[in-house]
């Protein structure tokens, strides 16, 4: 019994010491977020403390044109000091299978030295007249007309 009351002394005499604070009044109401890339006003912009993605795009006068946002979360909370980087979408020349050298056509996903001489070698016999001819050069599947089909041309 007296061990009990030597501990529910000492807690008591803890508690009594510490008082509870309240935090919120310490907290920052806003945050600083870096807008970069792709966007109207680039710049560093002072928003709410909870400002999502969206709010800061709004406040940076929304994205250019060319703007590649389909990787972006639109309610994402971002943390104070970050840095948000807007990319650009990239434009790609497509390749014509009828005029392309065979480096141009090796830098084709699956294309390799040989099967781009292959369709060197195709060509010069007849002229692809249509994207999906490409698939009678030997090597070329249906597989790789899929991965190659939106960057070639005729």
């Amino acid at each position: 019994m007296k061990k009990m009351m030597v501990v529910l002394f000492f807690v008591l005499l803890l508690c009594s010491r510490y008082q509870f604070v309240d935090m919120s009044q310490y907290e920052s109401k806003t945050k600083s977020i870096e807008v970069k890339g792709a966007i109207q006003a680039p710049g560093v912009y002072e928003v709410d403390a909870h400002a999502s993605v969206e709010d800061i795009l709004k406040k940076a006068q929304g994205c250019l044109d060319n703007a590649d946002t389909s990787s972006l979360n639109l309610s994402l909370d971002l943390p104070d000091e970050s840095v948000l980087v807007i990319p650009e979408i990239k434009e790609t020349a497509l390749i014509s299978i009828n005029s392309a050298s065979e480096e141009e056509l090796d830098s084709l996903p699956g294309v390799g030295p040989a099967i781009a001489k292959r369709i060197v070698a195709y060509r010069m016999e007849k002229p692809f007249q249509s994207l999906e001819e490409i698939k009678e050069v030997k090597g070329i599947g249906d597989a790789m007309y899929a991965k190659i089909q939106n960057m070639i041309c005729l």
